[in-house]
């Protein structure tokens, strides 16, 4: 019976952990905290009462503004080709790197090269490197799109504190665990807390990688489509030689096949105006 009851009791205190894991930023009903807490429970009960007392509200209030920023830029220039490069090294030196590029050259001249490349600048140098692309040709045209995650950072990084406190909990609750059946139970308990760990971790990182790094747009383009170069006279002669023997030789063939076609169809024609004939001559 004492080993029973002992169970239970473990087990009370892992599910007591999760749920104030998974839980703390909800608000607490009264009912909550009339309830008796032992041991563990009422440890971390009191530690999550702490940290919900304005500590990260205020820091959050206090500090500076989490934007993820992205920036998109149109330049008209006299030579995309040089422009490329050009933008490269205005990366490089604002220690940014092109993760994307496309350029559309034009099968000839009458057509406008147009290309496209994707920045990664860091954040504090986003609007000097916008101004030193600028100077690579004309501006077309201009915006930078600012979103504030604050809020978000906040969130999961207070998830994260919360998840890692029930994480030893749980490690230290495994240590008094003596049935098998208890320790399978708070080792599945555990998996559970170090995924959610790991997908708050990854999404934590995310976030403040964009915040770190802003992302630019740059669409390049040529100034003017140029007019190809005129064919010379003996280019245009030789060029309507060519059309006309061509011609020539289309014309013989389509008589060619035109004759013989009647050639097989002769002996048809002959009959059908011989039954003409004398279908003409026995009516009169």
């Amino acid at each position: 019976m004492a080993k029973s009851v002992h169970a239970g009791s473990v087990w009370g205190t892992v599910v007591g952990a999760v749920l104030l894991a998974s839980c703390s930023s909800a608000p607490v009903s009264k009912n909550s905290l009339e309830a008796p807490q032992t041991g563990v429970q009422s440890e971390l009960a009191e530690s999550d009462k702490a940290d919900n007392n304005g500590s990260v509200p205020a820091e959050a209030a206090k500090a500076k503004p989490q934007l993820i920023k992205r920036a998109n830029m149109t330049l008209r220039v006299e030579k995309v080709t040089s422009a490329l490069q050009a933008v490269a090294k205005v990366v490089k030196a604002q220690q940014g790197d092109v993760v994307g590029l496309q350029d559309q050259v034009p099968p000839d001249a009458s057509i406008r090269h147009v290309a496209s490349m994707e920045l990664r600048i860091p954040q504090a140098k986003l609007e000097s490197t916008l101004e030193q692309l600028a100077q690579l040709g004309t501006v077309q045209n201009r915006s930078i799109e600012a979103e504030d995650v604050s809020t978000q950072l906040v969130d999961f990084q207070a998830r994260l504190k919360n998840l890692r406190k029930s994480e030893e909990v749980v490690l230290k609750i495994m240590d008094r665990s003596g049935s098998v059946a208890d320790v399978l139970k708070v080792s599945q308990e555990l998996k559970t807390i170090r995924q959610e760990i790991e997908q708050i971790n990854a999404q934590l990182k995310r976030l403040q990688a964009q915040v770190a790094y802003s992302k630019v747009n740059l669409s390049i383009e040529a100034a003017i489509a140029t007019t190809p170069p005129q064919a010379s006279m003996g280019e245009r002669l030789q060029e309507a030689w060519s059309q006309s023997t061509h011609a020539v030789v289309n014309i013989t063939l389509s008589l060619l096949g035109l004759l013989v076609w009647v050639l097989v169809f002769f002996p048809y024609l002959i009959g059908v105006g011989l039954i003409a004939f004398l279908a003409k001559r026995f009516t009169k």
